[in-house]
């Protein structure tokens, strides 16, 4: 998994990239493939803001959440995020069986 960090009208902090990179890190079950993250971090007046962009082969998922706290934003979104790659890698998973493509052929002794 790679991730890439974005900080805007903020100064970069290894607390916030720690919290994010731990949180992410669960994201990773749901791709058997590389994915890409991209994560910006922005605050504007008093409103924290927390993006993240996930690619893989699958598709692209975009998830923005703002709050008072941007650890909190964090938190919320990456569940968002799960919830969303969750539902995708449901939609994908073949849900019949072992069933067989042809019918059994009856053997004759």
């Amino acid at each position: 998994m790679r991730i890439n960090f974005t900080f805007r009208h903020m100064d970069s902090s290894e607390a916030l990239k720690d919290h994010a990179s731990a949180k992410l890190a669960r994201l990773e079950r749901f791709e058997d493939r590389e994915m890409a993250i991209d994560t910006v971090f922005s605050v504007e007046k008093f409103q924290k803001t927390a993006e993240f962009k996930v690619s893989g082969a699958h598709g692209m998922f975009l998830q923005t959440e703002t709050r008072d706290d941007m650890f909190e934003a964090i938190d919320v979104a990456v569940d968002k995020l799960d919830r969303q790659l969750s539902r995708s890698k449901d939609k994908r998973k073949h849900h019949k069986g072992a069933q067989a493509t042809t019918p059994n052929e009856p053997t004759l002794m």
